[in-house]
């Protein structure tokens, strides 16, 4: 196997692996953003016929069987910049494809080796790469999440900032004092309380009349003889 950095006579087996690369990946979509169709993979082709050979902020590896040439795998990324935050510089990796064929048998760890050769040289620490939603396979492979991309049409954003009527709240008023305290009624029971279907008759308790006693008025005195 032979593993070297991409010239530009490798564009036309580029264009057909990121074809292959592309197809396989639209199978794994969870969230169809960006669209890819066939005029993707024409934009991918012109756009590294401009930087293959002439844009040293390129990283474009290759890996070819010995005998026939056949095109086993490629890598592809850019040195790129932040504005804020460090490190400033740093890898970024776009592609890796490696042929069906040819997978299981180190491809993607030798064209690795390379890249991170060429990193060091330029004085990069750190890669960062993206990954389809859900496809945990770099976690396992002990990369660190640290960034988390999300997607909303424009139209949708504007339904979702549109201004609500403001609902105006009901003055704070003191709670009203307690007043009267209404005399309770007296129902009649439901059933009687002897059993035989009617009310029983309340036991009126008859007061006691008290005696007056009267004062006997005095006797007169007897007249002696």
């Amino acid at each position: 196997m032979i593993v070297r950095r991409a010239i530009f006579q490798d564009l036309p087996a580029l264009h057909v692996a990121f074809a292959h690369l592309v197809a396989e990946l639209e199978q794994f979509r969870v969230v169809e953003y960006p669209r890819h169709d066939p005029q993707t993979v024409e934009d991918f082709t012109v756009h590294l016929a401009g930087r293959v050979g002439v844009d040293p902020r390129l990283l474009l590896y290759v890996a070819c069987e010995e005998g026939t040439h056949a095109l086993l795998g490629f890598l592809g990324g850019e040195i790129s910049e932040r504005l804020l935050g460090y490190p400033t510089r740093y890898g970024a990796a776009h592609w890796l494809y490696v042929a069906p064929v040819a997978r299981g048998l180190g491809v993607a760890r030798a064209l690795v080796r390379l890249a991170c050769g060429d990193l060091a040289a330029a004085g990069i620490t750190h890669v960062e790469l993206g990954a389809l939603t859900g496809d945990d396979q770099w976690l396992k492979r002990g990369w660190a999440p640290y960034l988390v991309h999300y997607v909303m049409p424009v139209s949708s954003i504007a339904v979702a900032a549109a201004e609500r009527p403001l609902v105006p709240e009901a003055p704070a008023m003191e709670p009203a004092p307690a007043l009267d305290v209404p005399e309770p009624e007296i129902t009649p029971p439901l059933a009687a309380a002897n059993g035989n279907g009617a009310a029983a008759r309340p036991v009126v308790r008859r007061r006691r009349r008290r005696k007056v006693r009267r004062r006997r008025a005095p006797a007169a005195p007897k007249a002696e003889p």
